[in-house]
């Protein structure tokens, strides 16, 4: 009897162990397969971000709890107006981050950074956030209070947004981050990670190699077709006078390999040993504008490939030495562009002069300068990016003001400059003065002075508007514009 017992007292205990291992899997299981969109049930969403201990916590709530976007204020019917919030609150409007609400330290200074909107009324709200593509009137945190300020971080060229080049909209801001070197927080080299990779060798294609097995002297790669810098008319011209493989979607006359056609694959390591290949890089910008300067310039450095260059008027500041890029606007046309560059093909001393960089390292004190001095680094998890940084600008910013407040001495005025971000109107690589296709920029770029002429008008007088009377009021700028240009 007793070893009968103990011979179903084992089976008992071993089944046990069964259960609870296979509802450990169960478990487990459960787990690997969660999902945010599991948690939503009839009666509303869970919290899951506490429930499960997931990162985004808010340091005053705020979180989305729903697909729609709802969060914990819409839910519970917060005024957070009247949540104590010790420091001040900068709020991205256009959420170029997805930050609910991080206390964030400075330095020494410490602000609330948050894309919720329900915090545009809050007392303690100091700056207002905006990145410039998604800067549009029709949605603005208005009427703009006294203690309201603006600011502008637009890295891009101005085709995304005319309206920021010009200074009737422009001014309207107080703190600004854009690749001009006059901008209060400069992103000039935001393209550049390390001199390093300026003299690096890696790509390095000896000179006898190059443009060689029925490859061209140049090379084109653009899927960005008939941007405001006209670039693809210049290039096709120049096409007349040199062999050019273009493997992008403008001007294609040759395939990459399949794996490589993806946009997303600019980066591709694959990518950069086929452009190194060629003796030259077209890297023409899209947008003609003094330190407008892209990836596309500093691409051809860092693979030994020489640039042939337009853009910036400004791009000789930035070059590793003096004689490293070929700037086609140096030359009266695409036909005198090409003569030369087919004598430096031909010429491989006179050639590699371009790449002497490689050898004896940058040059240009402003370039070490600058890079030296540059406060926040690219794909450098060692360092925050620029964007973390910029946020931290504004917030020291508005704690001077503070400190200055509270020992009773004069505010400082932070304002906005035109040369913060002003780019010309575009305008065709020949003076054409018949149809292009750029048509469409100019008319943009008109059409935007008579509305950033509307929109500061609006703004100052400290009131919101309708969309019908925004249009209403660009139409009278465009009568006067007109009225004025006959």
């Amino acid at each position: 009897m007793f070893r009968l017992g103990r011979c179903r007292l084992r089976k008992f205990l071993a089944l046990i162990f069964v259960i609870f291992c296979v509802s450990v899997c169960i478990l487990f299981l459960v787990l690997q397969s969660f999902d945010e969109e599991d948690f939503y049930w009839d009666d509303g969403a869970v919290d899951f971000q506490q429930q499960f201990q997931l990162s985004g916590n808010a340091d005053y709530g705020g979180n989305i709890i729903a697909p729609d976007g709802t969060d914990q204020h819409t839910r519970d019917h917060v005024n957070v107006t009247n949540i104590d919030v010790r420091v001040p609150i900068i709020l991205w409007w256009t959420p170029f981050t997805a930050e609910r609400g991080k206390v964030k330290a400075c330095g020494e200074n410490k602000c609330f950074f948050t894309v919720d909107r329900h915090f545009k009324d809050h007392p303690k709200t100091k700056v207002f956030l905006f990145y410039g593509t998604d800067f549009v009137p029709r949605d603005l945190p208005l009427p703009r209070k006294k203690h309201h300020e603006w600011a502008l971080l637009h890295e891009e060229s101005p085709k995304n947004n005319y309206m920021l080049s010009h200074e009737e909209c422009l001014t309207l801001f107080n703190h600004t981050s854009t690749f001009k070197r006059e901008s209060d927080f400069p992103l000039t080299t935001q393209y550049l990670e390390s001199l390093s990779d300026l003299t690096s060798t890696k790509y390095l294609v000896p000179t006898e190699y190059k443009s060689v097995s029925g490859l061209a002297p140049v090379v084109y790669i653009h899927s960005d077709c008939d941007p405001p810098s006209d670039r693809d008319r210049y290039v096709k011209e120049l096409m007349k006078y040199i062999r050019v493989d273009s493997y992008g979607k403008c001007l294609h006359n040759k395939d990459l390999p399949v794996n490589l056609v993806d946009p997303l694959t600019m980066h591709n390591k694959g990518l950069y040993k086929i452009l190194a290949r060629y003796k030259f890089n077209l890297a023409f910008e899209n947008a003609i504008c003094n330190d407008y300067i892209t990836e596309k310039f500093w691409r051809p450095l860092m693979l030994g490939s020489v640039p042939v260059y337009r853009g910036s008027p400004t791009v000789r500041d930035w070059l590793p030495d003096n004689q490293s890029a070929i700037i086609a606007d140096d030359f009266p046309g695409p036909k005198e562009l090409a003569d030369y560059l087919n004598y430096l093909d031909s010429n491989n001393e006179a050639y590699e002069n371009f790449l002497n960089f490689k050898k004896v390292g940058v040059k240009n004190r402003k370039l070490v300068k600058t890079m030296e001095d540059r406060e926040w680094g690219v794909n450098d998890y060692n360092r925050p990016n620029f964007i973390d940084e910029f946020e931290c600008f504004a917030c020291r910013r508005v704690h001077e003001n503070l400190k200055r407040a509270s020992l009773g001495v004069p505010l400082k005025t932070f304002q906005a400059k035109k040369d913060h971000y002003d780019c010309p109107r575009p305008r065709t690589y020949n003076d054409q003065k018949y149809w292009s296709p750029i048509e469409l920029y100019l008319q943009m770029y008109d059409r935007d002075k008579n509305k950033a002429k509307a929109l500061r008008k609006i703004v100052l007088e400290g009131r919101n508007f309708s969309v019908t009377e925004f249009n209403e009021l660009v139409s009278r700028e465009t009568v006067g514009y007109r009225d004025h240009a006959l």
